[in-house]
This record gives C-alpha cells, structure tokens and sequence, in this order.
C-alpha cells in the first residue's frame, strides 16, 4: 500500500518571504491601520505571525477584531473578482489560504482515508463508517458522485488513485417492478 504523506499548511499556502512582511508592515505604517481595511491587515497580521498561516476561522476575534468574517469576506470578494492587485498581494503575504476546502482535504481527509487503506487493506469504505470523527463512508459516496459530474479536482483523483480507490464498487441491483402474491 503505498504512503501518503500530507502537506503541512506551510507546503500549501504560498511561502512568506522578508521583503513581503516589510511591505505589509510599510502599509499599515502609511497610516491605513485606521481604516476598517487597515484594522484587518493589523489583526491578520498578528494571526499570521503567531500561526504562521491564515487559515482563520469563521468567527474568531483577534486583538477584540472580528478577522474571521473580513478573511471570510475577503475570499468571497476574492471569488467574485471584486478585490485589487494591491489587496491581494497584501493578503498572500500574510500565508492567505484563498481555498480552504483543499487544505482540508489534504490535512484531513487524505490522512483519513490512508489510515483506513492500511488497516482495511482496500478503499471500499461502508456507507455509516467513521474515522476519527470523520464520516468517511458519506465523504467517499460524494466523492464518487461529485467525480460522476466532473467536481472533483485532478489532484485529488491522483492521491485517491494512488491509495487504491475504487471510483465503482459494485453493479446497481436489480429493482422488482411487482409485489410478490402472498395469497397462498
């Protein structure tokens, strides 16, 4: 069975480098940290130091700064093409994690269904089975179904293909169109 080792978030968000902390820091020196932007920079700033990433969760308070919803609100705009060149340069600076669902998956969910290869022995997994606190069992039915509509991404097909899933388990059963006569 071969081993997979997942990325730590340092390996998937972008490398933080000096000279991109400095502009960070200038920014906030330009006098923008009593703007609503300039408070979330100076908040994400001080998460990002701390933990290395920013990875926020939804709700968190930082410094008594909402930073979860305005990293929150920065990926959707993120999303929507709404945000500058400027804005998101700042952001990846800091280790933004613009999609976090992929983390997720590399931290998470590839470590869970590698624990059950090995010790199962194949990836079929059941339909109720969890792992860890994970439901495993649901996740690889939408995994299989999100992959029948094209939404799974060609990364994750690669590390499951690895671990020996298999994309088609068994062959539908066949339905009884009629009741059976319970007359006799």
């Amino acid at each position: 069975m071969p081993i997979y080792t997942p990325p730590s978030y340092a390996a998937t968000i972008a490398p933080r480098r000096r000279t991109q902390r400095e502009l960070v820091v200038a920014h906030l020196a330009s006098g923008a940290r009593y703007l609503p932007w300039g408070r979330g920079i100076e908040a994400a700033l001080a998460f990002s130091d701390r933990d290395g990433h920013l990875v926020v969760p939804r709700f968190h308070i930082e410094s008594g700064y909402g930073l979860g919803e305005f990293i929150h609100c920065f990926r959707g705009r993120f999303y929507r093409r709404e945000i500058d060149d400027e804005q998101i340069r700042i952001l990846n600076a800091l280790g933004m994690v613009w999609r976090v669902g992929n983390t997720r998956w590399a931290e998470v969910y590839i470590p869970a269904f590698t624990a059950f290869a090995r010790r199962e022995g194949h990836l079929r997994v059941p339909r109720r089975h969890r792992e860890n606190g994970i439901k495993l069992g649901h996740l690889t039915h939408n995994t299989r179904n999100d992959r029948k509509h094209g939404r799974v991404p060609q990364w994750r097909i690669d590390v499951l293909d690895s671990l020996g899933f298999e994309w088609r388990v068994c062959a539908p059963r066949p339905r009884t169109t009629h009741k059976p006569d319970r007359s006799r």
